[in-house]
Formats: C-alpha cells, sequence, structure tokens
C-alpha cells in the first residue's frame, strides 16, 4: 500500500504569540494514525501556508508576517524534506500606514496549471506575485499584478488572501480584504492567466468591512464558493469561464440563528464529489456543513460540528473525501473526522495529532 504524508505549516513568532517549532512531517500509517517525522525550520519565521509541487518533489514554503519563500525538495521514498534555496516574495509596498513588522505577509499561493509558475498572494504588499519556477528553485518575481484600493492621496492597495484556480483552467479567484490601511476594498476577484501575467478578468465587491478570506470552486468549475472573515458569510459566485465574468447569486451565513458572539469565519471547501460545502468558524469554533443544489449550487445548511479545540484556522479533506482535517490552532491540535457520503456531516474520530499553532496541511 502507498504511504502517505502530511505536512504541517505553523506560526512560530512570539509576535503571534505561536507556539510552533517549524514544519512538521508525519507518516500516516494504515490504521489513520500519525507518526512524527522531521521538524524542519525554515528561513524566517511562520511557515504558514506550503504548496506541494509533487511533479519536482518540491515543497514552496509561504513565511506569515515575512517577505520570503522557501523551497524544499521531498525525498519520495522517506517524505524528508530539506532546504534547497529560498527567493524573496517582492518589495514592499510605499503605503506608510502599513504595519513594518508584517511586511509583505505571503499568505497563499498556487501553481499555475503547467506547473511552471507559482503565484503568490503577497497580503501586506497588495499584489499577486509571479515567480518562474527553475531548477535552482523559484526565479525573482517577473509580474507583480498589483490591487489597488479606493482613490486616495496617498498609494491605497486592497489584500489579496488566496488564489484558487478553476479546474482544468486558465482562471483563478482571489479573495480581496478591504482593510483600513491602504483604503481598501472588499471583493472577490477572477484573473486570467497568461504566460508570465495575471489579468484581470471580472470582479464582484462586497460589503465593507465583510474581508473576503477563501475562496473553493465546486468541481464543476461554474460555481465559486467564498467565505468571508468579519461578516462571517458564506457566498455563492457563478462564474462563466468562456465570458471571464463572475456574479454574485447568494450570502447565507456560517454561523447558527442567534449566535451573537464574536467569531471570525476562516476557511472553506467543497467536497470532491461536488454535493457538500465545509465552512470553519473561529470563536464559534465550528465547522458549518451546507448541502449544495445540484441546480444552480445554492447552499442550504446542514449543521454545524464542534472542531474539537479552539480557533479553526485551516481546514481540509483528504483527496478522496472520505476524511476531514481542522486544524485548531490555539489549542495546538488537528482533529480528524470521519464524512458521511450521503448528508456530508462530519463525526470525529479518535485520532488528535498535538502539533503546536498548526495553520496548514498537506498530503502527498
Amino acid at each position: 500500500m502507498m504511504t502517505t504524508y502530511a505536512y504541517i505549516g505553523c506560526r512560530t513568532s512570539a509576535w503571534r504569540g505561536a507556539r510552533g517549532k517549524g514544519i512538521s512531517v508525519y507518516r500516516i500509517a494504515d490504521s489513520g494514525n500519525w507518526e512524527l517525522l522531521q521538524c524542519i525550520t525554515s528561513v524566517q519565521d511562520n511557515p504558514s501556508w506550503l504548496t506541494l509541487d509533487l511533479p519536482r518533489n518540491r515543497l514552496y514554503v509561504l513565511h506569515g508576517d515575512g517577505d520570503r519563500v522557501a523551497v524544499f525538495n521531498r525525498d519520495p521514498d522517506t517524505g524528508l524534506l530539506s532546504l534547497f534555496s529560498d527567493q524573496t516574495t517582492g518589495p514592499r509596498h510605499s503605503n506608510p500606514d502599513l504595519d513594518p513588522a508584517r511586511r509583505n505577509n505571503p499568505v497563499g499561493a498556487s501553481l499555475t496549471p503547467d506547473g511552471n509558475t507559482l503565484l503568490i498572494a503577497n497580503h501586506e504588499g497588495g499584489n499577486i506575485a509571479a515567480l518562474p519556477v527553475s531548477d535552482e528553485g523559484l526565479e525573482p518575481p517577473v509580474h507583480l499584478a498589483a490591487i489597488e484600493g479606493h482613490t486616495a492621496a496617498q498609494a491605497t492597495l486592497s489584500r489579496p488572501h488566496e488564489i484558487v484556480f478553476a479546474p482544468g483552467s486558465p482562471l483563478f479567484a482571489v479573495p480581496v480584504q478591504g482593510r483600513k490601511a491602504g483604503n481598501g476594498i472588499d471583493m472577490i476577484r477572477l484573473y486570467h492567466w497568461e504566460q508570465t501575467r495575471s489579468c484581470l478578468a471580472d470582479e464582484v465587491r462586497l460589503p465593507e468591512g465583510s474581508w473576503p478570506r477563501h475562496v473553493d470552486f465546486h468541481p464543476n468549475g461554474k460555481w465559486l464558493y467564498g467565505i468571508s472573515e468579519l461578516s462571517s458569510t458564506v457566498t455563492v459566485y457563478h462564474v462563466d469561464q468562456e465570458k471571464g465574468a463572475i456574479s454574485l447569486r447568494q450570502t447565507i451565513s456560517a454561523l447558527p440563528a442567534g449566535y451573537e458572539s464574536r467569531s471570525d469565519a476562516s476557511e472553506i471547501e467543497v467536497h470532491p464529489s461536488g454535493r457538500f460545502v465545509y465552512a470553519a468558524n473561529r470563536g464559534h469554533d465550528s465547522i458549518a456543513v451546507f448541502s449544495i443544489n445540484q441546480q444552480d449550487g445554492s447552499l442550504v445548511p446542514t449543521g454545524w460540528v464542534p472542531c474539537g479545540g479552539k480557533t479553526p484556522r485551516f481546514t481540509t479533506l483528504s483527496p478522496d473525501g472520505s476524511r476531514f482535517f481542522s486544524a485548531n490552532e490555539d489549542s495546538d491540535t488537528i482533529q480528524v473526522f470521519d464524512v458521511d457520503n450521503d448528508t456530508g456531516m462530519l463525526s470525529a474520530t479518535e485520532i488528535v495529532i498535538a502539533t503546536a499553532s498548526p495553520t496548514c496541511i498537506c498530503f502527498a
């Protein structure tokens, strides 16, 4: 049977109140139990977003509150990592109101469909950086797609938070946050990747202060699901790939009726079957489960499941959709759930991985 490895990114900086030590590598046994193989430091604090390049056996690591991306070689026989090189994610933005401690704060990345370029969402930089993949690791950015804010006397910016390609398409979606510093705009942008450039195709603006954070495409590529951090809402968009157009069709709460305490939404996934959507709530500390109307992509809430810890910053599904993983940052755990194939509901297993300040999980 093929061995499965898990790679865990985390926060490490005192400024973030983190307890993480570095990138953790686990072997997952047939029983589902995780065995720690390696914990490896990186070139800066907070190796918090991981992108796996399986054809090259490389792991690209973004550093939250930093300005570098590290490249690790991966041994396919052992799963172990070794630092290969690192590269800048681009220059700092000129806006004087930005916090210098956060530098570019790269928060999300994705390889282009041909695997030849790594796109990085520089949250504090206000741009999407394109770094060509090379034998030496990564080349410096060859294109920075700047995301401006509302017109103002000083340089403006809006903050990209993730990059997600539509299945089998050069189109990709970017949730963009309109934070106060930089006079930014809350929106979802649709881009077209053209060899070396990210070209804006369309955008949908959201209510001010919603802070769209993450998105995920339905397997059919026509429906896009987004989650907004401060408004704790899930949004449904229709995407016309031929026209490169996006339109908002539904907005629904990520929280159960009657909940009024503070909660910041974090993550969203579409089940590989295309039948369910999962949304994570930090504060309510739950995973919201929605069923998808197969006619128009709209959502109906099925229920809310405790995340098994505190502050589910990142969640993901196994490739076959049979298991769901919640990285609970403030309880230093990853809770493993079984997925009900008929309803999409989650049931907590006895498998809980102790790992400090987890923020990202990927599998090989």
